[in-house]
């Protein structure tokens, strides 16, 4: 007879979040006012149930207040919340199923880690030893059963942010808040966190919204990225997308490293505009909207998205080689194209292979028209 082996508690755990994998989240039309004051208009997001989003933007953009709108601390001024198609108008976090690790990671500092993680648990009201068996599920999932008896003063800063994680998880939420919860943490300790909690998150099949103004961080966690300045989302899309083809001038601006020339429209070639960059040279560029014979426009290529060649073409940009700047793996080079306008040009490092030389004359190819933005002037 054939033994069946048992499931261990994080296989059980993931069983269980395959049956009821993550609920929705919808904001719709929501408008924001401080007084006088729009902190937010016209937020439109619908988010599927397990997506991880992230909303981006530098600070004071309005993403804080989205997220504490969603999470019930505020109400909007207009527009609707709804979780899994249902309003939550009127309801508490707790009421709308929503667990929240915050910057500081808020854990008691006068409880222990088992105390922490039970918090939540007993003030649902549930039996001791339902609250004792979740508890030890969560801090083995996150690998902390060794510490439960140590207060957070005791913990590192990795450690105190799991038992938070742990802490929101153990309720059962619909939606996770993450409030820039890495800015504290060093470097290298920031990036095995970001991929523990995403990794937990997966496992937990539960949906999540971050709150960062770290472009690495969400390019590197999310599923989409929801792009914020001045209370208004600019760009919700996949990070691939927000990176090859940004939706306005922000986007370009600040996700990344981006040249962005003064141009001119000069013409049409193979379904792509020819357009002439002020300081020489001309380009070809795949762009859909259209655009006026004539126009003055913003040409926006990234560094890497350039080739140099050692001679003249029809669509190159001519230069000279100013600063080289090796950077592990690649080699970054300032390439001027006229007085004080200059180009970032991004490329591979290769053994043996020669490097550009200060002064060295160079012309600039985009590797495909497609691989070019363009937006009007007036953006």
């Amino acid at each position: 007879m054939n033994s069946v082996k048992p499931l261990s508690t994080v296989d059980r755990l993931q069983a269980q979040a395959a049956d009821h994998a993550g609920h929705s989240l919808k904001l719709d039309q929501i408008m924001h006012r401080f007084g006088e004051m729009v902190a937010l208009r016209d937020i439109n997001l619908d988010i599927q149930p397990g997506e991880f989003v992230s909303l981006l933007g530098p600070s004071g953009c309005g993403k804080t207040t989205v997220l504490r709108i969603i999470s019930g601390f505020i109400e909007q001024t207009a527009g609707k919340v709804l979780i899994d198609n249902q309003s939550v108008a009127g309801l508490t976090a707790s009421q709308r199923g929503v667990g929240i690790v915050f910057q500081n990671y808020a854990l008691f500092p006068h409880m222990t880690v088992w105390d922490n993680v039970a918090y939540g648990l007993r003030a649902k009201g549930l039996s001791r030893g339902r609250v004792s068996n979740k508890v030890g599920e969560m801090l083995e999932l996150v690998q902390l059963g060794h510490l439960a008896k140590r207060y957070p003063s005791e913990l590192s800063g990795g450690q105190q942010q799991r038992v938070a994680i742990s802490r929101a998880l153990a309720v059962e939420p619909k939606l996770m808040l993450l409030d820039e919860p890495f800015s504290a943490l060093d470097k290298n300790l920031r990036l095995d966190m970001q991929i523990e909690i995403r990794r937990l998150l997966d496992e937990q099949g539960v949906t999540a919204i971050l709150v960062t103004h770290d472009q690495e961080e969400a390019m590197s966690m999310s599923d989409r990225i929801a792009l914020l300045l001045d209370g208004e989302i600019h760009q919700f899309a996949s990070p691939s997308q927000v990176y090859d083809h940004p939706a306005t001038l922000f986007v370009s601006s600040f996700v990344g490293t981006c040249n962005h020339l003064s141009s001119q429209i000069v013409g049409r070639e193979s379904g792509a505009y020819v357009v002439k960059v002020h300081g020489g040279g001309q380009v070809k560029v795949a762009h859909e909207s259209s655009l006026a014979p004539n126009a003055e426009v913003l040409f926006a290529i990234r560094p890497e998205n350039l080739r140099v060649e050692t001679h003249p073409g029809p669509y190159r940009i001519p230069g000279i080689v100013e600063i080289c700047i090796p950077l592990g793996a690649t080699i970054t080079y300032e390439v001027s194209i006229a007085p004080d306008k200059a180009i970032k040009v991004t490329q591979q490092r290769i053994a043996g292979a020669r490097s550009l030389q200060k002064g060295e004359q160079v012309y600039l190819e985009p590797v495909s028209p497609s691989a070019c933005t363009l937006f009007p002037t007036s953006s």
